[in-house]
């Protein structure tokens, strides 16, 4: 497991960055059609979505990944993001095209444990929060009954796969921290602003996956155990097999630019706030 120090550090890093805000197309209905419109004109093409239909006919759209090999890490933030190592996923996948919102968590589990909390927005297409690693179980045990599929949270590993979309730079568009902006909502644009929540989903451009918001708005859950990377390639990493720390990846709405980058992570003790919420990802059959 990381040190202590390295703990501490990351954990004030995470405390300096954190909510949602207003206005992009939601997901499903009208929304999802004018969103995927503004993704095909900036990213590279129309991403492969497949769209699960919620109760109350709320939509869940999962963008089609490929495996693949990338170089996860980065050399230049927090030691907990070294050593950079290969990392080969050998299985196709699906992640959701947008995190999680409020919607879709009533959809499944009608109940909404932000209501009443600091640091929220009330729009259902702004990300569900306050929801703890073991709430996002209990959301996919529901999901995965209601489809008759596996959805689970990402590994890290897909997670910044995800995230960085083909890239290796600092940010799935590069690696100028002055164009965040247009990619999300982070301290200088939504906590500096006064908008001190996380935004509705899919506001901001997307990456070349046609995945939206995966720099900012919430930090979002994975799967893992917070713990050290080896430098060795490895295939399909799941992380260390204990721990006390579950990993956050990508920043939210409170973080600094250098908290928003693909490689950014913290260990959290599966505390819930408004800045903390989660996608999922859909396990398909192996090839």
């Amino acid at each position: 497991m990381k040190n202590a120090v390295n703990i501490i550090l990351l954990a004030v890093t995470l405390c300096l960055l954190a909510f949602p805000m207003t206005a992009c197309p939601p997901p499903g209905g009208e929304g999802e059609g004018e969103g995927e419109g503004e993704g095909e004109g900036e990213g590279e093409g129309d991403p492969d979505v497949t769209v699960f239909t919620l109760p109350g006919d709320v939509a869940l759209e999962m963008v089609n990944l490929s495996g693949g090999t990338f170089m996860m890490g980065s050399i230049y933030g927090y030691p907990a993001e070294k050593p950079v190592h290969q990392v080969t996923l050998t299985q196709d996948f699906q992640i959701g095209q947008f995190e999680v919102t409020k919607a879709q968590w009533q959809a499944v589990m009608g109940t909404a444990p932000w209501s009443g909390q600091d640091y929220v927005l009330d729009d259902p297409n702004s990300p569900a929060v306050y929801i703890s690693w073991i709430n996002a179980q209990s959301f996919i045990t529901a999901l995965n009954n209601h489809t008759g599929e596996t959805f689970r949270l990402p590994t890290e590993a897909e997670w910044e796969y995800a995230c960085r979309a083909g890239t290796r730079t600092e940010f799935s568009f590069g690696d100028d921290p002055a164009n965040l902006g247009a990619y999300a909502w982070y301290y200088d644009n939504a906590w500096d602003a006064g908008q001190q929540y996380a935004h509705i989903v899919g506001q901001k451009l997307p990456n070349a996956f046609g995945l939206y918001d995966m720099h900012g708005n919430v930090w979002e859950r994975c799967q893992d155990w917070y713990g050290d990377y080896s430098a060795s390639p490895s295939s399909d990493p799941t992380g260390p097999a204990s721990g006390s720390y579950r990993v956050l990846r990508g920043g939210g709405f409170n973080s600094s630019d250098l908290g928003c980058r693909s490689a950014s992570l913290v260990g959290n003790p599966d505390v819930a706030d408004g800045s903390y919420g989660f996608r999922v990802v859909r396990v398909l059959p192996a090839r």
